[in-house]
């Protein structure tokens, strides 16, 4: 018996040298695939994911806030926000079209990102019902919301870019399949479509509106009936970025793998600096454009189809391709990394922020804002959603860690 005890110790002492090895191996492994998934990530795609980001949460917080300055100093840093949807569908584009696809594993990917933003639909039901409270819902409302619509009279709009993105996701391989194409027709004749009856179709709408206002004459209304050609809806520029994000990936791609010819490239191997100049020319149409609505329509903190005029698109591609190229090493660089692996938590809590923020801001010690000057109003403003911002993110790390709700945080 005393043999068979001793051998009984020596084993049980292996089992335990075994599990203690095998999980701290098991850490060390997960460490590991963290360092090197964040060493392949492209930082300049992080840094213009957290710039969309909180320019996203700029647009929602002008929706709901009780302070705002719609003159030309709040309106001067509003209209920044007109790039921030497109950059995120451009960047989508970016990181996934110039990869080789596997469709029976993207089609598992989508399916789990129509799960967790079900899940997230549900969440934000119960936010709303049982902490905000301030409209009335049905069981047909719940319905509707899970399926894609509205919750009732809550400020659920916001979901409206994951029905986008699923729905990208859904053709992604078809759109694959053209962007791949050694015939390069195919491609470019999607991409002429979506050009035209997008940034063409509503930049000619808008010098027609212009033309109009100066010779009271309805021009624009003409356009209406192109319409019925257009089989893409609504989401037409949605592809557009995602396709034209896709080129500037592949771009992108073979500059890192040293390729002699894409500097040389007629669009995309413009220098940084003339990107630059561009991007400021881009903002300064814009700037004018919204001021032009204001006049004309009374069109305030927004630019009317901001999404699919032409300097849009043109600084989405350049602010791509700057960022994309740019060197960021350091603090800087982990930073960026953080923020963008979770702007789809800060997405999915920052409308929840908004809503608590909006309750503050009735209280009366935040009346003060009443009296300020538009500067200060603006500046104060961005302040508060640098507050907002930061908070969502604090909570989106700290879940992200847990284990099977970290999985409602990464797509």
């Amino acid at each position: 018996m005393g043999v068979y005890s001793h051998v009984a110790v020596i084993l049980s002492r292996e089992r335990l040298v075994y599990h203690v090895l095998s999980y701290v191996m098991g850490i060390g492994f997960r460490f590991v695939r963290l360092i090197w998934t964040m060493k392949r990530r492209i930082v300049g795609y992080d840094v213009i994911k957290s710039i969309a980001m909180f320019f996203v949460v700029m647009l929602h917080y002008s929706f709901y806030t009780r302070f705002y300055s719609s003159g030309l100093v709040g309106t001067s840093v509003t209209v920044l926000r007109v790039v921030c949807v497109p950059l995120f569908f451009a960047v989508n584009g970016a990181l996934l079209l110039p990869r080789a696809m596997d469709e029976a594993k993207h089609y598992r990917k989508t399916l789990n990102i129509i799960i967790v933003v079900t899940i997230w639909r549900l969440l934000a039901a119960a936010f709303f019902v049982f902490i905000d409270g301030s409209h009335p819902v049905t069981v047909k409302n719940l319905f509707i919301f899970l399926l894609g619509g509205g919750f009732g009279d809550y400020p659920t709009g916001y979901f409206w870019f994951m029905n986008a993105l699923i729905a990208v996701y859904l053709v992604l391989p078809v759109m694959k399949t053209a962007f791949d194409s050694e015939r390069k027709i195919v491609f470019k004749a999607l991409l002429a479509v979506l050009i035209g009856f997008t940034v063409g179709k509503d930049s000619l709408r808008l010098v027609l509106q212009m033309v109009g206002s100066v010779t009271n004459h309805d021009f624009a209304s003409t356009l209406n009936s192109l319409n019925e050609f257009y089989i893409f809806g609504s989401y037409g520029y949605v592809l557009l970025y995602f396709l034209v994000g896709g080129m500037v990936g592949r771009y992108l791609k073979q500059r890192q793998q040293g390729g002699s010819d894409v500097n040389r490239h007629p669009v995309f191997g413009i220098s940084s600096g003339k990107a630059c100049i561009g991007i400021f020319v881009c903002y300064v149409l814009t700037l004018l454009i919204q001021r032009y609505q204001h006049a004309a329509h009374g069109t305030n903190l927004t630019v009317e189809n901001g999404y699919w005029l032409l300097p849009t698109f043109i600084a989405t591609v350049l602010i791509l391709l700057v960022l994309g190229r740019a060197r960021i090493q350091g603090f800087w660089a982990k930073t960026f990394q953080v923020i963008g692996m979770n702007t789809f938590g800060v997405y999915m809590l920052h409308l929840a922020g908004l809503v608590l923020l909006s309750r503050l801001q009735s209280l009366p010690w935040f009346q003060f804002m009443g009296n300020l000057n538009s500067i200060a109003v603006t500046l104060l403003n961005i302040v508060l959603c640098g507050c907002v911002f930061a908070a969502c993110l604090a909570v989106s790390v700290l879940l992200r860690k847990i284990p099977y709700i970290g999985r409602l945080f990464a797509l």
